[in-house]
């Protein structure tokens, strides 16, 4: 596979939301690019800004947010899983500890899903989704 036909496919892929740098060169190999192709495509399309594993991860925390409540454990474990570098993603991760966020989380889920739980649940189920024993120490 050439370079105009990977990018060309690469583009597609990103076209329709957005992608890791990682979750692009999966995709290639799948398509049987080679590496040097892959890694060319990588860099034009870094250039072009279509690719930015930092705007990424930021888009991703304000989903995981807003929409599926994650812990920051969470988050950071899929991300991981999205090929992220390790210090992208402990460097915007790093800014929402700061926040009250995994406290406000806490509480939503106490108020809301977990409220006709009793307390051993509750504990279990905060533990499991990695939030931090302080943040819940007063259920």
């Amino acid at each position: 596979m050439n370079f105009e036909l990977a990018k060309e496919k690469a583009i597609k892929y990103i076209a329709i939301s957005k992608k890791t740098k990682y979750e692009v060169r999966v995709k290639l190999q799948k398509l049987g690019a080679q590496e040097s192709v892959i890694e060319e495509v990588i860099e034009y399309l870094s250039n072009l800004n279509y690719l930015n594993d930092g705007e990424y991860v930021d888009a991703y925390i304000r989903q995981c947010m807003r929409l599926l409540n994650y812990s920051i454990y969470e988050i950071k474990n899929k991300l991981l899983q999205k090929g992220i570098d390790k210090y992208i993603i402990e460097e915007k991760l790093y800014k929402l500890e700061d926040t009250n966020y995994e406290k406000k989380l806490v509480e939503k889920l106490l108020n809301g899903k977990l409220k006709s739980q009793d307390e051993l649940k509750k504990r279990q189920y905060l533990y499991r989704r990695g939030l931090k024993y302080n943040n819940f120490e007063e259920i």
